[in-house]
């Protein structure tokens, strides 16, 4: 009887996103299977090209004219069912092809790791260990789908913090013989989670899944995390790892960036868990110390349950002026210092000026390029925000070229901080040049959002001192992101810490005394649902080559839309469509808008040789 085997190619071109049918031959039936990788001959001159078995069958329609596997890869599968189901899953959502996420799923083959996996043991006993009862893991256990808001000021190591709480999970999960998967923001949040582990005696049990190992660790992990039941853990791709038996999902800080894929399909982690717990019907937490806007929609929904840890009571100081260092913030951070203890002070732009004006007229400077403005990054260049093109500053309308900083940046913070507090070790943490852990005494950090040091011991003293400026930016999700980090660098203080905002007022200030994030947010979420605004709806973006097939597009998508709720939205982007639309016609869409795109694109009469013509992205979070 004939094995055929249906074949898929990691490859994000929109012609190969289909199964192509080979003849399995005889000597190879035996070790053909679901899950491997496998040499088949492809295109006109049959070049050997690499590909998936997503399925085994007993006849295809074109018998007569398979081809036939020329051979495998690895001795055994290399991506699962539940995989292949997540990776189609995904490209439905997300207008994109299947191929494109079967490389962030399956990681680079490496013999040398292969064949030392599949020669040694099996797994062997992992110790026994003793695990405290948790109320949280029997709420996660009664709830499913659970929004965690951990303990916001302990101690890195302290039983409380979240990194110990997803580990004390993770080993329950697994002494129920059930995998866990866990998703991180940032390599530091990785950090902070291995070491909860190794405080539990649970690194012996847990496969990291990083790109930042190598190509041998890594596909080595893969392997063990397709054979055994394990703690899975890793950032964003580790979305798709493999994971035998999942029992839970656990998504740290879902809001932060990090999250969200930068090129084709443009997924987010948060999304493709929800999708993953649907498939594999796994219990899902959701952490985070400010929720981001998609959580709060969630929760209204009463699709998350809420489980909230005591928060302690630190002092709180508002600011009402816009400067960022008053009198009384000045001797609070003083006062701490000379007690030999640490302070944080969080700016928002790192650099030496987050904009300058013209002396003469005022006018601030912008790139010539993309029309943003110019500042002075951490090495004193002049540089567009935007574009990141360094160019030589020209003269401005008016014919002046002196500049002023319309507001420092947090290079040029840290230098007059230096002179004002000399016998403080000040530290400058930027994206550019991070620094992670701080320790000793008079320790002055100035950081900007994400870049701030852990302290031995905690900080004494917190100022968020861009407060006002972070959620007066134009950008839809302002508000929610600055509450993301000021909770972030908040969390960094100690029991006894005074936190101090700097400008902002009315019923904001009132939450921030008492750090209320969540009201915050939600208070944020429901202006946007009045307005119609995301999350309560979403919003696609389909960036075109060239003006001919965008005139096209956009032509084709007006007459064959028949719903009056996606709509178009003016944007000033070239070449650029925007849709908003709803949740309920999210899969309609996607279908719609690959099918248009895939047929535009074979017709096209300006596609040039190997371009990507229309890029679709069903979840643009920064086009308003």
């Amino acid at each position: 009887m004939t094995h055929i085997a249906k074949v898929r190619f990691p490859s994000p071109l929109p012609q190969l996103d289909k199964e192509f049918d080979y003849l399995v031959p005889v000597d190879l039936h035996n070790q053909v299977e679901l899950g491997s990788s496998v040499k088949v001959p492809f295109g006109p001159g049959g070049k050997l090209k690499l590909g998936f078995v997503t399925a085994l069958a007993m006849e295809s329609e074109h018998s007569d004219k398979l081809l036939s596997v020329e051979g495998i890869e690895s001795a055994s599968p290399v991506i699962t069912q539940n995989q292949l189901e997540l990776c189609l899953a995904v490209a439905k959502r997300q207008a994109g092809t299947m191929g494109e996420l079967l490389g962030t799923a399956v990681p680079k083959f490496s013999a040398r790791a292969a064949k030392n996996f599949y020669a040694g043991s099996l797994q062997e006993n992992a110790p026994e260990i003793e695990t405290a009862s948790s109320p949280l893991a029997k709420f996660v256990e009664l709830n499913r789908r659970v929004y965690l808001k951990p303990e916001l000021v302990c101690d890195e190591d302290d039983p409380k913090s979240w990194a110990n709480t997803f580990a004390v999970l993770c080993i329950a999960e697994y002494q129920k013989g059930r995998s866990s998967l866990v998703v991180l923001a940032d390599f530091s949040d990785m950090e902070l989670f291995e070491e909860a582990l190794g405080r539990l005696n649970g690194k012996s049990i847990a496969n990291r899944h990083s790109s930042s190992d190598s190509g041998s660790i890594r596909y080595t992990n893969h392997l063990k995390s397709i054979r055994d039941v394990a703690i899975n853990y890793g950032v964003r791709s580790a979305s798709f790892a493999p994971a035998t038996n999942l029992g839970l999902i656990l998504l740290w800080n879902d809001g932060d960036d990090s999250h969200t894929e930068q090129s084709s399909p443009y997924w987010n982690s948060r999304e493709v868990l929800l999708q993953r717990a649907e498939l594999e019907q796994s219990k899902l937490v959701i952490g985070s110390y400010s929720p981001s806007a998609e959580v709060i929609r969630l929760l209204e929904m009463e699709f998350l349950a809420k489980y909230f840890s005591p928060t302690s009571a630190l002092e709180v100081r508002v600011s009402k002026s816009n400067e960022r260092l008053d009198a009384q913030s000045f001797a609070l951070i003083s006062n701490a210092l000379k007690e030999g203890k640490s302070v944080l002070v969080q700016i928002a732009n790192s650099g030496w000026a987050s904009s300058l004006a013209c002396v003469g007229c005022k006018e601030i400077r912008r790139c010539p390029n993309c029309d943003s403005s110019i500042w002075i990054d951490p090495a004193g260049k002049f540089r567009c925000r935007n574009c990141k093109a360094y160019e030589a500053l020209q003269p401005c309308t008016c014919g002046k070229i002196g500049t002023r900083p319309t507001r420092l940046g947090a290079s040029a913070i840290a230098a007059q901080l230096a002179k004002s507090f000399p016998n403080a070790t000040v530290v400058n943490s930027n994206g550019d040049n991070r620094v992670t852990k701080v320790q000793g005494s008079g320790i002055l950090a100035v950081a900007t959002p994400g870049a701030e040091p852990i302290a031995t011991g905690g900080y004494a003293v917190v100022l968020l001192a861009d407060a006002a400026n972070m959620i007066g930016a134009p950008r839809l999700r302002a508000l929610e992101q600055s509450l993301a980090r000021w909770s972030a660098a908040i969390s960094l203080a100690n029991s006894e810490a005074k936190i101090i905002f700097v400008g902002i007022k009315d019923k904001l200030a009132q939450q921030m005394e008492v750090l209320d994030f969540y009201s915050a947010v939600r208070d944020d979420y429901l202006d946007r649902l009045e307005l119609g605004l995301p999350p309560a709806t979403r919003i696609a973006s389909i960036t075109v080559s060239n003006d001919r097939d965008f005139l096209a597009l956009v032509q084709r998508v007006e007459a064959e839309t028949d719903s009056e709720l996606i709509r178009k939205l003016p944007i000033d982007a070239k070449n650029v469509l925007v849709l908003d639309y709803p949740y309920n016609l999210g899969a309609r869409l996607a279908d719609s808008l690959k099918a248009l795109t895939t047929e535009m694109t074979s017709k096209s009469k300006s596609k040039r040789p190997g371009e990507r013509v229309f890029r679709i992205n069903m979840d643009d979070s920064k086009v308003i």
